[in-house]
């Protein structure tokens, strides 16, 4: 396996949206393979800036053309990496009052460059799998899940019109659930008095 030696972990901001986050841990490669510390929460907090508590992690398999999203937990921020595959992750901004409402910043993430990518609280989450053998994603949460406030909006909403690297929309698979979320302007009408 390929993968680029990195001694210190390193962060930069999404360059349309400066609260998302693209976070590439320390990774050792040797002849054996490679060593990846994934998270540090004291070096991250002093190189990095990067002060998030997580209290729940998660994984999932997801197949080839899977396309799971868009979700959002209130008062959740997800820390997402792939440990297998590859896939094409992105996150929506959501929240009313934010200058970048309804903007979404995409990024391919896989099992070679060992990039995290930092969904804040506020934010919609979504990806595809574009790996033929499928993708194993991690995400570390900054909150438990609740599925009482939950929410989903469509990934194919015209006004934010994620451009979805699976350009052949029979090739996708999404879930019954995912396929009648609304769009994010009518979420925000029915949550407005």
């Amino acid at each position: 396996m390929d993968v680029e030696k990195r001694v210190k972990p390193e962060i930069e901001s999404a360059p349309n949206i400066p609260d998302v986050k693209i976070i590439r841990p320390k990774l050792f490669p040797d002849e054996r393979g490679f060593f990846s510390e994934t998270y540090n929460d004291e070096e991250w907090s002093a190189m990095l800036g990067f002060d998030e508590k997580f209290h729940q992690d998660n994984h999932s398999f997801s197949k080839y053309g899977v396309l799971r999203g868009l979700h959002s937990q209130p008062g959740m921020g997800k820390l997402v990496s792939v440990v297998s595959g590859e896939i094409y992750d992105v996150a929506v901004d959501a929240r009313p009052d934010s200058t970048t409402f309804g903007q979404y910043y995409g990024i391919r993430l896989n099992d070679r460059v060992k990039t995290c990518f930092w969904v804040p609280p506020g934010f919609l989450h979504g990806f595809v799998v574009l790996s033929k053998e499928g993708a194993h994603v991690t995400y570390k949460c900054s909150a438990v899940y609740d599925p009482k406030t939950e929410y989903g909006i469509s990934p194919f909403d015209p006004e934010i019109d994620i451009q979805w690297p699976i350009e052949n929309k029979d090739e996708l698979i999404v879930s019954d659930r995912d396929k009648v979320h609304p769009n994010l302007s009518e979420k925000i009408q029915k949550v407005s008095p």
